[in-house]
Order: structure tokens, then sequence, then C-alpha cells
């Protein structure tokens, strides 16, 4: 199998598996216990912390770890709304994990101001502007689009939270595993991260926080995370995560280069979506107009190719995306795209096989063929 589609998860890297396992083995304490074998783990645990803080421009204080990018981003939207009711901002693009605690801080009497995005998905600054107002709790708009690739202008839009005293909670799980995301320069209050998008272990993430104790914890209990998430840390996961994050650091250009050569040898009348603006380096979303794209995915995988039809939170659901909708997709168009990403060990010759094998797929499913 040729695996296309690492913006879902990504597998395992040599360094990640090479950091994880001594603490997987002989270095398996609970990293709160003050015996030998607890600091053991205390030390593994804050070695890569400090390690994820260098590579993200904030202190190592700031970094909290978590279950992964859904937690974070829960943690981040309602620590920063609290109570009583109020206002939020939030992008009509967001990944569920803000999208879904914005709906329920709606159902909950919130007033949610979604704003949209123009033609290409990019965040609309002027409506950006408009929404913001002093007062209101928080907002959130994604580094980079989970669907699209699409890269957000995160530092004007913060700009804009910050003279109105309002902090901005930015998604970078996907930014994260292949740009050079720097916090500090953001301007963002928080910042969500998951390890398994950048060739780390699943089950593990962070929350970045400019004053994590600003934020309620979503999990109590023993304090951990110096109480703002309790748990058992997972000391292996952790590692694992940081020395992934190291590993990725300084790959884009040959996944760029790859996403090029993808774009320009694709056949079957696929066309790239949103090309014209900035995206994330190796991630190419191609829209088969007329064709749907759980019949193209089916296809490519008989044939031996690994890719997703929009985000993999949707997968197995029939309704189109509403990051396409909302940037003036039809229904049908929006069911008619396959995301192809692409990890920093494909190959020339794998991007090349794809080009060609994809195009034989349309070109049956146009004739009627079913797979």
């Amino acid at each position: 199998m040729i695996y296309l589609d690492h913006a879902a998860t990504s597998p395992l890297c040599d360094e990640a598996r090479a950091a994880m396992e001594p603490y997987l083995t002989e270095r398996f304490g609970n990293a709160s216990e003050p015996h030998a074998a607890g600091r053991a783990a205390r030390e593994g645990l804050q070695a890569a912390r400090a390690t994820i803080a260098s590579l993200l421009g904030c202190t190592p204080a700031q970094v909290v770890f978590t279950s992964g990018g859904s937690e974070a981003d829960n943690q981040a939207v309602f620590g920063l709304s609290g109570r009583p009711l109020g206002r939020i901002v939030v992008s009509a693009i967001e990944h569920p994990a803000v999208r879904e605690p914005s709906r329920e801080l709606e159902r909950q009497g919130f007033e949610v101001a979604w704003v949209g995005v123009d033609s290409l998905g990019v965040v609309d600054l002027d409506a950006f502007d408009r929404a913001v107002r002093p007062g209101d709790r928080m907002a959130a708009v994604m580094w980079a689009n989970n669907v699209t690739g699409v890269v957000q202008p995160v530092a004007e839009l913060a700009a804009i939270c910050a003279e109105r005293g309002v902090p901005l909670h930015t998604d970078a799980v996907q930014a994260a595993a292949s740009l050079p995301v720097d916090f500090a320069d953001s301007g963002a209050e928080t910042m969500a991260l998951a390890a398994h998008k950048m060739h780390g272990p699943k089950g593990v993430g962070a929350l970045i926080a400019r004053d994590p104790s600003r934020l309620r914890p979503l999990i109590w209990g023993g304090g951990q995370e110096a109480g703002s998430r309790s748990g058992t840390e997972n000391v292996a996961g952790v590692v694992g995560f940081a020395a992934a994050l190291a590993a990725v650091r300084g790959r884009s250009d040959r996944r760029r280069t790859l996403r090029d050569r993808l774009e320009q040898r694709v056949g079957g009348g696929l066309t790239p979506v949103s090309a014209e603006v900035d995206r994330l380096p190796g991630h190419s979303l191609l829209l088969a107009d007329g064709i749907r794209s759980d019949l193209l995915v089916l296809s490519l995988d008989r044939a031996g190719f690994a890719v997703a039809a929009g985000s993999a939170c949707a997968s197995g659901d029939s309704e189109p995306s509403h990051v396409l909708l909302a940037q003036g997709m039809t229904p049908d168009q929006a069911r008619s795209v396959i995301r192809v990403s692409i990890g920093i060990d494909t190959t020339e010759a794998e991007v090349d096989a794809f080009a060609v094998t994809v195009g034989e797929c349309v070109e049956r499913l146009r004739a009627g063929a079913l797979i």
C-alpha cells in the first residue's frame, strides 16, 4: 500500500520509536512518585517538555500535555469562555474539536459569531475585524485547515484580538506537523497540537497557553500538569511527541516539491482546490467534478493507495464538508474531493504512481465502472 493520508494520521518515525522504547520498558515509572523509578520518568517528561517548548517558541511552563488535539481544543474553548454566559467569535471552517464545543456553548446560551471565509478558504479579515468586540470571551481560528490545507493569517487575526483584549485560540494540529510554528510570534493565547499528525504516537498532544492557570481544567484529580490536567502522564507518548516534532522540523521543502509534482502530473481532469493561496506543504485537495469521492477513494484503495474523502473526522459521513460549503462549493462539488497528504518518507516514485493511477480510476468511474 502507498500511504498518502498523513493528514489523518502518520506512521511513527524512527526517532520517536527509539526515544519511546526505554519508557515502555525499564523507565516505566509513574512521574509523580519520588522514588528512583518515578524520578527517571519525571526526568524524561520534563526533558520532552523543554524540547517541545524550545521548538515552539514558548516556555516549558506553558506546555500542558493532553490526550491529543481534541482535548486541547476543548479545554481552550471551554476554559477561555468561562462563566457566566458571554460571546465568542469562531471561524466557519474550524475542526469539529473547536466547532462542536462552540455549538455546545451556543446551546447553553452563549452568543457565537461565526466568521466566514473567501472562495479560497481564507478567513475574511474584514468580517473578523467587525465581529470581534471588547468583552468577547475568546476567538478561535485554526492555523491551517485540515481539509483544504489553507494557512490562515494567525498573527494578523491575533493583532485584531489584542486591540480589543480578546484572547485568540488557534488549532495548530495540522500546521505544527509541517510549518515552523512559533507560539510567541503568533500572538495567540492558546494553541492545540497532536503528536500523531507529525509522525509521533497517538493519544498524546498539548495545549500551549500563555497562562495555563487561567484555564479551568476539564479533568480533575491528582493535580498533574501543575493542576491544569490531572491524570498519570503518558511519559512514553510525550517523549515520542518531542522526538517527532524535532524530526519533522526543516523537512517542509521536500514535501512541497512532491505536492507540486503531484499536482502537475495528476490525470483524470482533477483540479487542485485553493492552489492560489498558501497551503500546508504536503497537502493537496483534488476536485473530481461529477465523481463521488467515496467511490474514488474505494477505487484507489483497491489499486493500493490510501487517501481521504475530505477530513478524517468526517469519514463515513455522507454530509458535505462544512469547510468546503463555507468557501462556496456546491454540495455536489464538496462530495467530489479527495485529500492527498504527503509524509516525510513519501517518495517521488509513489507520487508519480499515484498521479497515473488516480487518472485511470477517474476515467473508469466516468465510464460507469464501479471500481
